[in-house]
């Protein structure tokens, strides 16, 4: 029998920093089209997985190392869930990957994307942090320097508890006044705005993040210290 104590530390030993388990059950207020269950109907249970992003990216005079940091952290994320898929199907638990993209869900008029599932709302339903004011997932060790990855499975885990509390001030607003666009209010992005803006294409075609304000002017971008 699958244990959740056996699958952390699988994620561990595949290099995840963070490794968090949440019930089918915990998701009943989940949008239609996005609820577990629709992408794949036998889910039990929800793996979600993070590795932290380093926080000296931000020191560059250049996007350019935050941009690889971001894609590496991304690919290494990807990888680890990857595995852990076939760590379960060869346990004989059927499982899925949630990739961060490709995605189906498109509106060109907004520029707003959607993964087959939220991977933020994957992990703070498995315990792994809070939304911050960002709209960004928050870890207490890790503050919002984190890529996420996630998998369902028909396999029956415990569940980690939903994180309690806010990690961010009450009178902290400082990610929406530093946004250089105003794309933050409410706790919620505005994808138009926050694209347009932080995502050019250079000369030579590759694409580069160019802002990263809301993540580097929170006080607990790193953790709570």
């Amino acid at each position: 029998m699958i244990t959740s104590t056996e699958i952390k530390q699988v994620a561990n030993d595949l290099g995840a920093d963070l490794c968090g388990i949440a019930s089918i059950d915990s998701f009943s207020d989940s949008p239609k089209g996005f609820h577990p269950a629709d992408v794949f109907k036998d889910t039990k249970s929800i793996i979600s997985i993070a590795c932290r992003v380093p926080e000296s990216s931000f020191l560059a005079n250049t996007k350019i190392p935050y941009t690889a940091v971001e894609n590496l952290a991304l690919a290494r994320v990807s990888q680890i869930a990857l595995s852990i898929v076939l760590y379960l199907e060869k346990q004989g638990a059927k499982t899925v990957l949630v990739p961060s993209e490709p995605y189906d869900y498109w509106d060109a008029e907004k520029m707003e994307g959607k993964g087959i599932l939220s991977l933020k709302h994957l992990g703070y339903k498995a315990g792994l942090g809070y939304m911050g004011r960002n709209s960004l997932l928050c870890n207490e060790s890790y503050g919002n320097l984190i890529k996420l990855g996630a998998v369902i499975t028909d396999a029956v885990l415990v569940p980690d508890k939903i994180s309690e509390g806010n990690m961010c001030p009450d009178i902290c607003n400082l990610c929406e006044l530093s946004c250089p666009v105003g794309a933050i209010e409410n706790q919620k992005v505005n994808q138009k705005k926050c694209r347009q803006y932080s995502e050019i294409v250079n000369k030579r075609g590759a694409e580069i993040y160019t802002c990263y304000e809301c993540r580097k002017v929170c006080p607990n971008r790193n953790g709570i210290k």
